[in-house]
């Protein structure tokens, strides 16, 4: 399972001084270098408490040529460890999302290369506009109908307002006609001709008012009538300006300069890619900024309280094994979620900050081995791992000739387990060259 780096100090009973510290690395193609004729060749992979058989990843042969170098119990400096496959992750990152659109969903017609350097401005995403082009024709022709008809509102209005505006000049001529008429003195004339001119007056007065009142009727009426229109396409210009906005709005750019970065496409377990469908609100890309990193790791839940925040942990860049980069847990999602669509193991989500990044070499998605040191004993009498047996009555240890002892264990790793109770440092056991 990847890559693994232990160190361990080991202190034979028959031999005064210290081992040095070995140090082993495995891998595909790896080399060991062994500093000490006594080091202790630890196996790769992940080791939980001796309660059970620990889960060991390193092949057979390996672990067997490493234990068989400890031919009896001793005293030395124990470490464990826990190897944590995870992802790495900008802390920080200008999130590129869906905006608001006609339809709640659509589909990716192109996009950037995953990984590619753009600059602020740039395209990133491009989405399907042809239901929203097809739309907007029809905003168009509605746009321009009600226009037309605004128009030819206004034509009818000045024709039917031509005709009262006539009437009233006429009803305006002849009310003054009525009263150069009804001022002649009732001493001039006879008093039938004087009554006469003042009904003529009154009845031009009532007709003057009539047509006063129908025409301003008539004007405060068609401006209603136009207001109308006049609604009508104002909301059609604002529907097609909506498409239109949305059509611009379906060309994603870069907020700033920086690497692209597809996002999780979390129906299809995948980076989202041209031709998938997306929904308005979701991130289709990310800016990260890379000059602080996060790695997001995966903890089996069988490993469930091994890890806590606050502990320290070693991350090693898959692409770049050579450089390690140290990290603090962060957090720990409270609640295991499945590894994958139809899959019976569960996993928690462990974040993990780095001390430092490194903006040439890292990238976003980058796969990371993290070593987290789970216990930590110095001095302690150590027992080889291929000396013990794991029965239902408890674990024993075969000593040298085939006697076997009860013995109390404390933490184990690949190849040694702390010792409690049992025999003393210097006794030989097992299964030793």
């Amino acid at each position: 399972m990847g890559r693994m780096r232990e160190n361990v100090q080991y202190r034979s009973p028959t031999d005064p001084e210290r081992c040095r510290p070995a140090m082993i690395e495995t891998n595909s193609g790896a080399t060991v270098r062994v500093r000490c004729a006594l080091a202790i060749v630890l196996l790769c992979g992940t080791v939980g408490a001796c309660a059970g058989e620990p889960t060991v990843g390193a092949e057979p042969s390996q672990g067997r040529e490493a234990s068989s170098q400890m031919r009896a119990i001793g005293r030395g400096d124990f470490r464990q460890t826990l190897l944590l496959s995870g992802t790495l992750t900008a802390r920080n990152s200008d999130a590129i999302i869906i905006p608001r659109m006609p339809e709640w969903e659509t589909t990716i017609r192109w996009m950037v290369d995953d990984g590619a350097y753009v600059l602020e401005g740039d395209r990133l995403v491009e989405l399907d506009t042809a239901q929203i082009a097809s739309e907007i024709e029809n905003k168009i022709t509605a746009q321009q109908q009600a226009i037309d008809a605004l128009a030819s509102k206004r034509a009818e209005i000045n024709g039917q307002l031509a005709a009262k505006q006539f009437g009233y000049e006429g009803s305006r001529i002849a009310l003054r006609r009525a009263e150069i008429a009804a001022d002649v003195p009732a001493d001039i004339t006879d008093r039938k001709s004087y009554e006469e001119a003042q009904l003529t007056l009154r009845q031009a007065q009532v007709e003057y008012d009539k047509a006063v009142a129908e025409l301003e009727g008539h004007e405060e009426a068609s401006e209603a009538e136009l207001e109308i229109l006049r609604v009508d396409i104002r909301k059609t210009e604002r529907e097609v300006g909506e498409a239109r906005q949305a059509i611009e709005a379906m060309a994603l750019r870069a907020p700033q300069s920086g690497i692209a970065v597809a996002a999780e496409n979390r129906r299809e377990d995948r980076k989202f890619q041209v031709g998938d469908s997306i929904w308005m609100g979701a991130t289709v890309m990310e800016i990260p900024d890379l000059r602080s990193m996060s790695v997001e790791a995966r903890l089996s839940d069988v490993d469930d309280g091994k890890v806590t925040p606050g502990m320290i942990v070693m991350c090693a860049l898959d692409a770049y094994p050579g450089r390690l980069f140290r990290g603090i847990v962060r957090s720990i999602s409270p609640v295991a979620q499945e590894s994958g669509r139809r899959s019976d193991q569960r996993h928690f989500l462990a974040r993990i900050d780095l001390d430092e990044a490194d903006q040439e070499i890292m990238r976003p998605g980058m796969s990371v081995l993290v070593e987290v040191e789970t216990a930590v004993r110095e001095d302690v009498v150590l027992v080889p791992r291929h000396a013990l047996e794991f029965t239902d009555d408890g674990v024993v240890v075969v000593l040298a000739g085939g006697a076997r002892q009860s013995v109390e264990l404390g933490p184990c790793n690949a190849s040694a387990c702390v010792l409690h109770d049992g025999p003393e440092a210097g006794v030989a056991v097992e299964g030793g060259q």
